[in-house]
């Protein structure tokens, strides 16, 4: 969902720390209102986010009880029949370049590394039908059963 606003306005509530995210593009500020996600919970939905990983720090609290899902990137070799196979089904009209496709392997390990200790469940995305089903057989236990949370987060 969009909510458009003056620009002064935004600047302010981004001061008064009222954005989780934000950031500027060709000259429009955007972000994600910290609002905007207790409203989503407040009417009974489940929130998703695709937060930047800088994010996690402030969604990992006892305010949101997050549940983390990270993709992670297959292994090279996987990702680039990956790649050719959505190519050749039209999917994606550019097929990525050895070095793109290594560079995407590097940094989603670089982010295991640096923010695992965040993620509630890791999925390697070697398969995007299985993918899906994963993530929303994850949505689902986490809707029906409890989920364990740092002691902190109660007390």
């Amino acid at each position: 969902m969009y909510a458009f606003t003056s620009r002064t306005k935004m600047e302010a509530d981004i001061k008064n720390g009222r954005y989780l995210e934000y950031g500027e593009y060709e000259g429009n500020l955007y972000g994600l209102k910290i609002d905007s996600i207790h409203e989503v919970v407040e009417a009974g939905r489940v929130c998703i986010l695709d937060a930047n990983l800088q994010s996690l720090k402030v969604l990992r609290t006892s305010e949101f009880l997050p549940y983390v899902v990270f993709l992670q990137s297959p292994d090279f070799e996987v990702l680039k029949a990956m790649n050719h196979s959505a190519v050749e089904a039209g999917v994606v009209t550019k097929a990525l370049t050895d070095e793109e496709l290594q560079r995407t392997c590097d940094e989603s390990a670089k982010i295991k590394a640096a923010f695992g200790h965040f993620f509630d469940l890791t999925i390697i995305n070697e398969n995007l039908d299985e993918t899906y089903r994963t993530v929303k057989a994850a949505l689902e236990t986490v809707s029906k059963n409890p989920q364990w949370v740092p002691v902190t987060w109660v007390f």
